[in-house]
């Protein structure tokens, strides 16, 4: 009985640690599969729709009756290549149907807990704040106002993080090293790094020494949060000859803001070499609303490391109904 005993504790020995392996690796693939961290921890519904498409009929069949909010866009220096083809030095009165209250509501309804509840007032906070910025660079640069506040949010932590607090950028773009810094971090050299090893581009002013990739990696300083919103959508207005990664012009070309769905097969195999993604790995129909095609052509171009970035974009605009502004600036200039 000893030596029966004696082999049964010498199994269990060695096949309790190996189970257990097998069930922390199988529990950490699975929170991976699903996106546990990233998505779990964020106030957003997980879902996509087309109700910007009945929003979107409903503003353009009453008008006015349905706008519940009016932002005046002071922009005096729009030239030619802005949504209207005109030199337009007048203020634009946009009428708009977003409204803070509604989606709290909606957030409520949810059954959120207190700390995500929290944090969605977070969000629709910093919405509030920079809506005006987004859709006066949306009417200059046709970068969507949706596409950028769900970037502000997400890089900024809405505004939150000590990189925006610090330096005023709330989409996290970097300082490239020179030619003296790229000679550095070559050989290794990272303590020998200084902030006149990077460039910026303006409208930044500086650059700011945060860890990301790096410890040593700067970020690009700017004056003002509004100089940050014109960087991120010139930025965003990068174009090329050929497909590569960086090229983002021709996304608000290829799926520019409307109420039809857009199908994204054609651009997604051109760009698949270098999202590594198929038409359909991005959200299995490859016919999407206009948004979701856009942060699909983020991802295709390599805007994001993060497997999922495409679907946060998303999320946060289909819960927060960042739609109704893109549309309310696209139906006034149509008007």
């Amino acid at each position: 009985m000893n030596y029966l005993q004696q082999i049964v504790n010498a199994f269990m020995d060695g096949f309790l640690p190996v189970f257990g392996l097998i069930v922390v690796g199988g529990s950490a693939y699975f929170i991976y599969e699903q996106g546990w961290d990233e998505f779990n921890k964020l106030p957003i519904i997980q879902e996509l729709t087309d109700t910007y498409q009945v929003g979107w009929e409903q503003a353009t069949t009453m008008g006015d009756q349905m706008a519940t909010h009016l932002i005046t866009l002071n922009n005096n220096s729009v030239s030619s290549n802005t949504l209207l083809n005109t030199r337009n030095e007048q203020p634009i009165q946009v009428r708009h149907t977003w409204d803070a209250e509604k989606v709290a509501e909606k957030l409520v309804k949810e059954g959120w807990s207190a700390g995500k509840l929290k944090a969605g007032y977070a969000y629709l906070a910093y919405i509030e704040t920079y809506l005006g910025e987004a859709l006066s660079d949306m009417q200059v640069t046709h970068v969507s106002a949706s596409i950028t506040l769900a970037q502000g949010i997400l890089e900024s932590d809405a505004g939150r993080s000590r990189l925006a607090r610090m330096t005023n950028n709330h989409f996290g773009i970097k300082a490239l090293p020179n030619a003296s810094g790229r000679k550095k971090i070559k050989a290794g050299n990272y303590h020998q790094l200084y902030d006149h090893d990077f460039t910026y581009k303006k409208p930044a002013v500086g650059v700011s020494q945060h860890h990301d990739d790096h410890k040593y990696d700067r970020f690009e300083t700017y004056l003002s949060v509004k100089d940050s919103y014109r960087r991120h959508s010139n930025l965003l207005k990068n174009d090329c000859t050929t497909a590569r990664k960086g090229c983002y012009a021709w996304i608000w070309k290829a799926f520019p803001v409307q109420k039809e769905r857009i199908d994204i097969r054609e651009m997604a195999t051109v760009f698949q070499s270098i999202s590594g993604f198929a038409p359909e790995d991005f959200f299995g129909n490859t016919t999407l609303p206009y948004y979701a095609a856009q942060a699909a052509g983020l991802k295709m171009a390599g805007y994001a490391t993060s497997k999922r970035y495409h679907k946060k974009l998303v999320y946060l605009i289909e819960t927060y109904e960042l739609w109704r502004l893109d549309a309310a600036l696209v139906n006034t200039l149509d008007a």
